[in-house]
């Protein structure tokens, strides 16, 4: 069981955000670090895995929010967290930022303290801030994001759609299409 002395507050990746939230105040549009706890775990190092993220993002439930004033909790795993160079802490901030939905700081809104399933637009944000690089998180060609401007993260975000706009009709499949079928 974690103890109070296995935590401390740390500002670190709270500076890093309030810096993402200046340099792109579109993209995080309503986000608000001051309603995030920020803290560091102590690592014990026989517990350090080698595939851990860095940063946790947690939800602060109910009746916790109310008193703490915090939505979300973020927690860094001080072992990995320490290792890491600027530009993966970086990564790794902005990857923990796009979990949180439009609406993630809003009480009113149905998305208030939800943490986003990842999502081929999530992953297409961070592919974008990491210079369109795969596998930014092992791949060192990948670009820092505070080093790019928001219209070169804009421009480099590949549009998908999923779904074509296009009206299909679609007819339901009978028996006689499938025997139709010759195989070779």
């Amino acid at each position: 069981m974690a103890k109070m002395v296995d935590f401390y507050s740390d500002r670190e990746v709270q500076d890093i955000m309030d810096a993402f939230l200046e340099r792109f105040p579109m993209m995080f549009d309503g986000f608000d670090s001051s309603k995030i706890g920020f803290v560091t775990k102590k690592d014990k190092k026989a517990k350090i895995k080698p595939n851990k993220p860095a940063i946790k993002l947690m939800k602060v439930g109910f009746p916790y929010d109310v008193w703490m004033n915090k939505t979300y909790v973020v927690v860094a795993a001080e072992g990995i967290w320490k290792n890491l160079d600027s530009k993966r802490k970086n990564l790794s901030v902005f990857r923990t930022m796009c979990a949180i939905p439009q609406g993630g700081f809003d009480e009113q809104s149905d998305n208030y303290g939800k943490i986003k399933q990842p999502d081929i637009k999530m992953f297409m944000r961070e592919y974008a801030a990491a210079g369109c690089i795969p596998n930014w998180e092992e791949n060192p060609a990948a670009k820092d994001p505070m080093a790019q401007t928001s219209a070169e993260v804009d421009r480099s975000m590949p549009v998908v759609e999923a779904i074509s706009s296009e009206v299909i009709e679609r007819k339901a499949v009978t028996v006689e299409n499938i025997a139709s079928v010759t195989t070779r």
